[in-house]
């Protein structure tokens, strides 16, 4: 006789991967966020010091956007390709397409709300913005707009209509049935 041995949790498939991504993205993030307080304090110092030569010199030191951080964007780009990883919607939509930067609004992207029909009278229109700062480039994402049902769950709802409406029309005919049995036996 042999011994059933309980069955292992399978847990994440590729975790290694999923770990991976986690981290150039945190890397990512803190990078950006580190060059771009850096970035204001040098604005600060400009603003006080009354030099404008020493004043140059010293914004020349704090690049703009970390080099760094664009590469940990641009591999954690191209791990979640190579390995076909689905990345979060909000993963996907805190990273710029066009350059891989983290975008942070405020600090590395800008956000509007546009609306472009005429006039802007439907409400329904309303696309949310986000430009980066870096490249230029913009996303849009539609606000307020309901996302239609994938096909599975329409489908499921229109089994449970047409299962309710055939429900509904036989509890019907067994009222009618009843009620015309009982006035048959009211009236013999």
């Amino acid at each position: 006789m042999s011994k059933v041995k309980p069955q292992k949790s399978k847990g994440i498939p590729s975790k290694h991967l999923h770990a991976r991504t986690t981290f150039l993205y945190q890397a990512a993030t803190y990078l950006t966020l580190q060059t771009t307080s850096n970035k204001t304090t040098a604005t600060r110092i400009l603003e006080s010091d009354e030099d404008w030569n020493s004043a140059q010199t010293c914004s020349e030191h704090v690049p703009s956007h970390s080099p760094l951080a664009l590469q940990l964007g641009s591999d954690l780009q191209q791990v979640t390709r190579k390995a076909q990883l689905r990345l979060s919607v909000d993963l996907k939509r805190s990273l710029c397409k066009r350059c891989n930067t983290v975008l942070i609004p405020g600090r590395t992207a800008n956000q509007s709300v546009e609306n472009l029909s005429k006039g802007g009278k439907k409400p329904w229109a309303d696309v949310f913005v986000l430009a980066c700062m870096t490249c230029d480039g913009r996303k849009r994402f539609p606000v307020g707009a309901k996302r239609q049902d994938k096909n599975k769950a329409r489908r499921a709802v229109i089994k449970d209509t047409a299962s309710a409406t055939s429900l509904d029309e036989v509890r019907q005919i067994e009222s009618a049935a009843q009620t015309s049995t009982e006035f048959d036996s009211t009236t013999a």
